[in-house]
């Protein structure tokens, strides 16, 4: 019995720790980031795929959006990861900027009229809805639009169904995002699109507090999954968001 338990013993500490645990927050975009079981959209892929290949755990959170940017920027917060996270100068100073995964297009969707330029759009529109807690919000106050045009809405599919109802002029948000939403209420045909206006880079991000070994792991692993063709084989699964 002696012997067995010593054996035991040694077998145990010659087991490999597990990975460190790394959290993450996940904010639901979705083509980018979605919170399903077996897929968590294209950046969340690429992203999940690069913390594994880096040598730690992810440990996924999901809370409302505004809620995970709050978080994530708080001055206690540490090695602490947020993704998809819109670089914008107002963002600069509160999170690390680790690398960027995917540019993204957006525009405005409308049942009314196709624009081609802010300024059209904000001489066309008297009500547009932006997602609360998205980089939109802040392109649009930047582009000069009157906080009497925005109406904040929450993430999803209610935004377009509003839209066609009539109750909001247009929906501005990411392209890719907004005819993925008019394909599942079942509407692709019915809205036209603007051209594509106000384009930002989706990075994954940490809090301002982050251990420097972190970041240069997971850059590394982002920089050898683009060198190896798999962050390329991510996005082809979920089709060109530079429409």
């Amino acid at each position: 019995m002696i012997a067995l338990g010593l054996m035991l013993a040694l077998v145990t500490s010659a087991s490999p720790s597990a990975p460190a645990e790394l959290p993450i927050y996940l904010m639901e975009v979705p083509p980018l980031t979605i919170n399903a079981p077996e897929r968590k959209g294209l950046v969340g892929d690429i992203v999940i795929e690069a913390i594994k290949r880096a040598g730690y755990q992810p440990r996924i959170i999901v809370v409302p959006n505004n809620r995970a940017l709050t978080v994530v920027a708080s001055p206690d917060m540490h090695d602490t990861l947020i993704i998809p996270l819109a670089r914008l100068e107002e963002r600069e100073p509160k999170y690390t900027w680790i690398a960027p995964i995917v540019k993204v297009n957006r525009g405005f969707f409308s049942t009314k009229r196709q624009v081609h330029s802010f300024d059209e759009a904000r001489v066309s529109f008297t009500l547009i809805g932006v997602a609360r807690g998205t980089a939109g919000i802040s392109i649009l106050h930047r582009e000069g639009f009157d906080d009497k045009q925005i109406y904040e809405l929450n993430q999803g599919e209610g935004a377009l169904k509003m839209l066609m109802m009539g109750r909001i002029d247009a929906w501005y948000g990411p392209i890719a995002e907004g005819r993925a939403m008019l394909k599942a209420i079942n509407a692709p045909d019915k809205v036209a699109i603007s051209s594509p206006l106000g384009p930002t880079f989706n990075y994954l991000g940490c809090s301002k507090i982050c251990d420097p070994a972190i970041v240069a792991r997971l850059a590394g692993a982002l920089k050898e999954m683009e060198a190896d063709g798999t962050s390329k084989a991510i996005r082809l699964k979920y089709g060109d968001l530079e429409q």
